[in-house]
Order: structure tokens, then C-alpha cells, then sequence
């Protein structure tokens, strides 16, 4: 009876056999040839060059994407920082809106009124230049009317103005850090 192992070593060394006479083939001066003409140099170097330029041009996207990124990111948490308080400033205006209409109704007061008017008034003061620091600033309501900055809720005739000049301001228009985030309520000449 014959052993398992010899049956395995005698098919190993047929297949050894068989890959030898595979490797005579192709080590054969005629396939080399014919492999090597159908090949050229040249156009194996421009195949490298070609994957070398598709390499780099990735490379280079990929570091400008990166950079632009970057850039974003920096920009993005300026603007968070700058407008943080953007949110409060818009929450004030109707306190400000409501003192200012206080002055005015007290400003026809009696004298013993009047202490409590320049207490007011000074607080308001202070108010506004607090915000004012932070960025806050008041929408000028003279001359033309301006879609970016004023809101037309009225039209009306005035001899003394232009056509698309303001006539009234039914309400303060706001700017903080120079962006607007309340537009001024105005009423507008149309002639």
C-alpha cells in the first residue's frame, strides 16, 4: 500500500514540473521580445508621469481645501465672537424704545417731576453708551430713503423735501457692529 505522503510528494513534483515548463515559455527570448515591443519605454514613463501629475493635483486640492477650511473655521468663530451679544442688544431695543417714550411723556411734567425726569434721562444716557461701546448704533433717518437701512411703512407729501426723502421715523432703526438688526420705521415723501 502506498503512503499517503508519497502520493502528495509525487504530485508536488509533477506540479513543479509543470511550472517549470510554464516558466521556459515565458523566459523565452521571443515572448520577451514581443512583450517588450508592445510596451515601450516611453510610454510606460508617461503612464508614470501621468498617475505622478494626477498625484500631485490631489495633493494640491486636498491643501487648498484644507487652507480653505482653516480660513472658514477662523472666520466663523470671529463672527461668534464679534455678534455673541448681538442677541441682547436686539432684546434691549424695546426697553429703549419704551424709555425713550417715558422721556417724551414726562418731559411735560411739573417741577416736582423733574428730578425724577433727570434721573431718567441720566440712566437712559447711560444705557445707550454702554451699548453704544459694545457696538450698538442708531440708524440715521435724514435725507433719502435707504432699503437697506429703513423700513417704509408710510407715504406721504412735504413740500420742504425731495421725492424719497424721509418725512417722519415711526420707530429707531438699530446697527450693531454694522449690521442691521432692526430697520428704521420711517415715513417717506412721494411727490
Amino acid at each position: 500500500m502506498i503512503k499517503e505522503e508519497e502520493i502528495k510528494t509525487e504530485t508536488v513534483a509533477e506540479n513543479d514540473e509543470v511550472l517549470l515548463d510554464e516558466a521556459e515559455t515565458v523566459t523565452d527570448e521571443e515572448s520577451i521580445d514581443e512583450i517588450v515591443e508592445e510596451v515601450s519605454p516611453d510610454e510606460v514613463l508617461k503612464e508614470i508621469v501621468k498617475e505622478d501629475e494626477a498625484i500631485l493635483n490631489r495633493l494640491v486640492r486636498l491643501q487648498a481645501d484644507f487652507e480653505n477650511f482653516k480660513k472658514r473655521s477662523q472666520k466663523e468663530k470671529t463672527e461668534m465672537y464679534q455678534f455673541a451679544s448681538e442677541n441682547f442688544a436686539t432684546k434691549l431695543l424695546p426697553v429703549m424704545d419704551n424709555l425713550e417714550r417715558a422721556e417724551a411723556a414726562l418731559s411735560d411734567a411739573s417741577e416736582e417731576a423733574k428730578g425724577y425726569i433727570d434721573g431718567l434721562e441720566m440712566v437712559f444716557k447711560q444705557l445707550k453708551d454702554v451699548l453704544k461701546e459694545e457696538g450698538l448704533e442708531e440708524i440715521v433717518c435724514e435725507g433719502p430713503f435707504d432699503p437697506n437701512l429703513h423700513h417704509g411703512v408710510a407715504v406721504g407729501e412735504d413740500d420742504e423735501k425731495d421725492d424719497q426723502d424721509i418725512i417722519d421715523v415711526f420707530q429707531k432703526g438699530y446697527k450693531f457692529k454694522g449690521k442691521v438688526i432692526r430697520p428704521a420705521m420711517v415715513k417717506v415723501c412721494s411727490k
